[in-house]
């Protein structure tokens, strides 16, 4: 307690006003609006007909829309605006309503609550989220540069060999590991992950140009076989912390024998450290309520390497680490 420090009322206001902006999404989700803008622009008029829904409540939510940019507004007609149109739209290849339409409903929250009362997991099937967040981590653009940055981090310079074999396991939108087959045609890269979520994937890498670098495997990654001295490199990323202990050692076995000798397993995962942080303990209550996951520190990562064979176990930063068979 901080007894002499004075109570800040911005700090709970912080707590409340944050979910505005995606419940008045989630309405506009429910209402449909943006579906009726797929054809092109439209009034106010013509979205409250399609949708079936007053036509004062309508264009206050379109004018609440188009002041978010979600929405374009010239004159009286509305048109989508371009992350809307390939997004929002039902039934588009990169449509995330079903992610936004859980998140912000009660349904995760009332379950953490059950969780926390009865001290143990509720299981959600999270892979339709898994690949609606896939679609939409493969169109942040900034992620590209920063991939290269991790990549130069962790010492992989595809420059200084014939070729570089890569698995990323768990790979999602595989943007990290495309970010460097685009700048290198020496890159032979490897995608696992579910059929849903290399959907994202695949596109992503048709629209760099690197579809021919990449074999995509559709798997669960706690059996899915990896094969012996098969990669000189290996990409585990955002999973280790949904699994259990048993099941990260079982696979970072296998992932040691995949590997070839010399061969660099990178794990890019928010890590716990002695200084609270919000997003990983936020990371950790969930995936405990969700899945009996956990964030996990350096220490024991390091720990669960050492047992698995691996040496030279190096963190570089607050989520990233490297370690050699």
């Amino acid at each position: 307690m901080h007894a002499d420090i004075p109570p800040e009322g911005d700090r709970i206001y912080d707590l409340h006003t944050g979910v505005y902006k995606p419940q008045v999404i989630r309405v506009a989700l429910a209402l449909d609006v943006f579906t009726p803008l797929a054809a092109g622009a439209a009034t106010a008029e013509a979205v409250a007909r399609l949708c079936q829904c007053d036509l004062t409540g309508i264009r206050r939510l379109l004018d609440y829309l188009a002041s978010l940019e979600v929405l374009a507004k010239q004159g009286d007609a509305y048109a989508l605006s371009p992350e809307a149109a390939t997004f929002l739209v039902r039934g588009s290849k990169a449509y995330v309503g079903d992610l936004i339409m859980h998140f912000t409903g009660p349904a995760p929250w009332e379950s953490l609550a059950d969780s926390i009362r009865a001290g143990r997991p509720h299981r959600f099937d999270l892979e339709i989220h898994f690949a609606q967040d896939a679609w939409i981590e493969s169109y942040r653009s900034a992620r590209l540069p920063g991939s290269l940055e991790m990549w130069a981090k962790v010492g992989v310079d595809p420059e200084s060999m014939a070729r570089l074999r890569i698995l990323d396991i768990a790979c999602g939108c595989a943007i990290k590991s495309l970010a460097l087959a685009q700048k290198s045609p020496k890159i032979e890269l490897t995608c696992l992950d579910t059929s849903l979520v290399l959907e994202a994937a695949r596109d992503l890498a048709e629209r760099l140009g690197v579809t021919a670098q990449v074999r995509f495997v559709a798997d669960n990654l706690l059996t899915a076989g990896l094969g012996d001295n098969s990669y000189d490199v290996c990409l585990l990323g955002q999973i280790t912390h949904y699994l259990t202990r048993e099941q990260d050692c079982d696979l970072f076995r296998r992932i040691y024998q995949a590997l070839i000798p010399g061969g660099k397993l990178v794990l890019d995962v928010p890590m716990e450290a002695a200084q609270l942080d919000e997003n990983v303990s936020f990371v950790s209550l969930m995936l405990w309520a969700n899945s009996g996951g956990s964030a996990h520190s350096f220490e024991q990562y390091r720990s669960w390497l050492l047992e698995a064979g691996f040496a030279a176990v190096q963190q570089h930063s607050f989520r990233l680490l490297s370690a050699v068979r």
